[in-house]
């Protein structure tokens, strides 16, 4: 490999070489290669990919240049690091790939300076992580990833807590400290999400896709899609089926 790699872990869970062991890599998990460094990922198995709760997913950037010789050189981080997954992260790494794949030329001035930008911010995040328990870091990725493989089920906080070896108190405040928001507010986040693929891409009536999704209730389920969404599951669903009509055409 002739240029570095970084790759976030933006969801589930795969297999990566750290250090020239294969381990696995979850949720939050910030990977960092140097040029010579041995690369390896494997995403689950043939199983795994058949399951329809198996969600992997990830953000990765190559670069070279002397910004990041510079700041490699100057760095002394593990090759595995854990970082709260938020909105400036991504939107820092969506913005540089928006500019690799614009389809005029791309401008190397504002690219190296999204990629200092970006550096920078992964600086601060780790060095505040710092001061920050390791462990403490690790569970809280570790709940997030148990919600994302068990959201569709039934689960209660305490399922939760029993996963983590924490109390429910303990569980809640750690997840709400580390990514500003509450439990719940995340499972139904995931929630919401699946119910609105199953929406999409499948002959689900709204009640089976909120019931699938996780959701007890259709009227909790309504109150969270028109919360979250803006509009209620009706008419998502019609402005979905406009777009795929107007495609067909």
């Amino acid at each position: 490999m002739q240029n570095y790699l970084i790759r976030l872990q933006v969801q589930g869970e795969s297999k990566m070489l750290i250090d020239g062991e294969l381990e696995k890599v979850y949720t939050g998990d910030l990977l960092l290669y140097k040029p010579g460094d041995p690369y390896f990922i494997s995403i689950g198995n043939q199983e795994d990919i058949n399951d329809q709760n198996c969600i992997c997913a990830d953000f990765f950037l190559i670069c070279t240049g002397a910004g990041i010789d510079e700041w490699w050189r100057s760095r002394s981080y593990a090759q595995r690091n854990c970082v709260p997954i938020d909105d400036a992260l991504l939107n820092i790494w969506k913005q540089i790939l928006y500019e690799k794949r614009r389809v005029k030329e791309e401008d190397p001035d504002v690219l190296d300076y999204l990629l200092r930008i970006f550096l920078r911010y992964i600086d601060r995040v780790l060095l505040d992580n710092k001061g920050n328990n390791e462990k403490k870091l690790f569970v809280t990725h570790r709940i997030k990833q148990y919600i994302e493989r068990n959201a569709t089920r039934s689960i209660t906080l305490r399922d939760i807590a029993d996963y983590t070896s924490l109390s429910v108190s303990r569980t809640t405040h750690l997840f709400k400290e580390a990514f500003g928001k509450t439990i719940i507010d995340y499972v139904n986040e995931v929630r919401i999400h699946i119910a609105c693929e199953r929406i999409r891409f499948s002959s689900m009536t709204l009640e089976q896709a909120a019931e699938s999704a996780g959701f007890n209730s259709y009227s909790y389920f309504y109150r969270i899609f028109l919360k979250r969404m803006g509009v209620s599951p009706k008419q998502y669903q019609d402005k979905m089926d406009m777009i795929q009509t107007t495609r067909i055409r």
